[in-house]
């Protein structure tokens, strides 16, 4: 049977052209996928995970990662800051049947059919300072809050006493660091897409089945960390990524007012089968 025998168009895309497009783009833009501070930034040497770059990126002083502001100490006003970095190292899709991607965790299981599976390789370092920094840290700040103590109570003396000076902060410091306490997580997705109408456009719509982070102790933890990174793809990115038939297929063209809808005769569309995401489209003409 020919791809047209049922539509007016077909489109496909396969899994391998995907993963090597976001392959591609990850060693061209590696600043999409790298965050850290400045500091990370000027001594790469300490990422938690060396960063693949096509030799274009050296040649054009292009950024490896996006600078962030350091990660602040909690309770300390701001003043004592940590190094980080947070990168994605490596990103896979797998259309039904599963064979791109080996050993789905035991909580996706087998992969259904009209489904796929996206996963993700995230590594995460801070620079911690050794004991003997801290302790020195440690000193300063105690000298610093006893300074502060001193001038509260003063501040309660007769007004016929002279108050002292209300002592003066000293600036954030970012600590500097000669590693990275680091940590990689696996995460894996199963997915399925629906086609909604909106108004006279079909739209299609990624859905979220089941998201695992693999082997996080202890269990609550996992669980947690799963429950806000569906949170985040289910509220925050899924809806941004809809794809409407008339951008797919006829953005540029403006001369003829072209409706276009899934076709009928189909018994999925889109069909996520065969290693590839196949749609079929009937179009309207006026």
């Amino acid at each position: 049977m020919a791809f047209t025998d049922n539509s007016d168009l077909y489109g496909a895309v396969n899994e391998a052209g995907i993963n090597q497009v976001v392959k591609h783009l990850m060693q061209l833009r590696p600043s999409l996928f790298n965050y850290g501070t400045q500091y990370i930034a000027d001594h790469p040497e300490l990422l938690c995970h060396p960063i693949e770059v096509d030799p274009v990126v050296h040649l054009r002083n292009n950024p490896l990662l996006t600078v962030e502001s350091p990660l602040p100490v909690l309770g300390t006003n701001n003043l004592i800051n940590l190094n980080y970095c947070l990168q994605l190292v490596e990103t896979k899709i797998d259309f039904h049947p599963n064979n791109a991607i080996d050993g789905l965790p035991p909580e996706i299981g087998s992969l259904p059919e009209q489904h796929f599976v996206l996963t993700a390789k995230a590594c995460a370092g801070i620079g911690c300072p050794d004991d003997k920094f801290t302790d020195a840290i440690e000193d300063v700040m105690d000298r610093l809050y006893d300074a502060i103590s001193v001038e509260g109570l003063l501040g309660q003396a007769p007004l016929t006493h002279a108050r002292p000076t209300t002592p003066r902060l000293p600036n954030p410091v970012t600590i500097p660091t000669r590693r990275l306490t680091c940590f990689c997580l696996q995460v894996f997705a199963l997915c399925h897409i629906e086609t909604r109408r909106v108004g006279d456009r079909f739209i299609f719509v990624p859905k979220l089945d089941r998201i695992e982070i693999v082997d996080i102790e202890p269990r609550g933890m996992e669980n947690s960390i799963e429950c806000y990174v569906e949170q985040v793809i289910r509220v925050g990115l899924l809806p941004r990524i809809r794809i409407s038939l008339e951008k797919v297929v006829f953005d540029q063209l403006q001369i003829v007012d072209i409706g276009l809808k899934p076709a009928a005769g189909v018994p999925n569309n889109p069909a996520i089968e065969d290693d590839e995401l196949k749609v079929f489209i009937d179009m309207e003409v006026s």
